[in-house]
Order: C-alpha cells, then structure tokens, then sequence
C-alpha cells in the first residue's frame, strides 16, 4: 500500500487539492496487448523511469527560463545522451501528468524536420 501512495504527490489547484503522479515516479506505460518483447522493455525501463522523469523535467523547466524558451525532445536526447524513444516515454508520462506543456513553438531537429518545444508547467 505505502509504494503505492509514494507514486502520488497532493499539490494545490484553483479547486483546492488534487493529486498527481509525483516527478520522480518511475511510471512506464506497457499496453495491455503489448508482445513480450514490448512487455520485457517496459519492465526493464522501470529502474532508470523515475530518474529521467526528473531529468527531463529539470532541463525543460532550466531551458525555459533562457532564450532557447523550452527544449525539443530531440535536444533533450542530446543532452543527455538518452535514446530518443526513452525521452519520448518521459516526455509523454510529463505531459500526461500535466508537469510539461506544448509551448506552440517548433525547432527543427537534427534532421530538419519541426518538433514541439516543450515547458514546464508553473
């Protein structure tokens, strides 16, 4: 019971308290219909999920405060020397847990194509 209640953190709302995924939970997302192989991968990120989430979530809010005005996912790969489909899981689990937002902005990737800049929410 109390691993669970760890992975929830109780933060202020305009309609007082609600709860949401605390940053650092390691919070994978493996589909009820997903292989084996999809399944093992899940449960492997597991250990290192909740680091990155944080990680990410630093560098998008740092990145924010500066003239770059959030970050790419691809930027956030390359930073921090992470697979891009790892930092695209944290970017989802952030967003779904409303820590990130979509800025409008685009940037060009490395290979010239437009990605979403992303900023921490307040």
């Amino acid at each position: 019971m109390n691993d669970q209640l760890e992975m929830f953190t109780t933060t202020m709302g305009l309609a007082g308290q609600k709860t949401q995924v605390a940053i650092n939970h390691p919070s994978v997302a493996i589909a009820r219909n997903a292989s084996d192989t999809s399944r093992a991968a899940g449960e492997a990120a597991k250990p290192h999920a909740g680091k990155q989430r944080e990680l990410v979530h630093f560098w998008v809010k740092w990145a924010a405060r500066t003239e770059a005005k959030g970050m790419t996912a691809d930027e956030i790969s390359v930073l921090l020397d992470l697979p891009a489909q790892s930092v695209s899981a944290r970017i989802n689990g952030l967003h779904r847990d409303a820590y990130i937002v979509d800025s409008g902005l685009r940037r060009n990737t490395r290979y010239g194509r437009k990605a979403i800049v992303w900023v921490a929410c307040s």
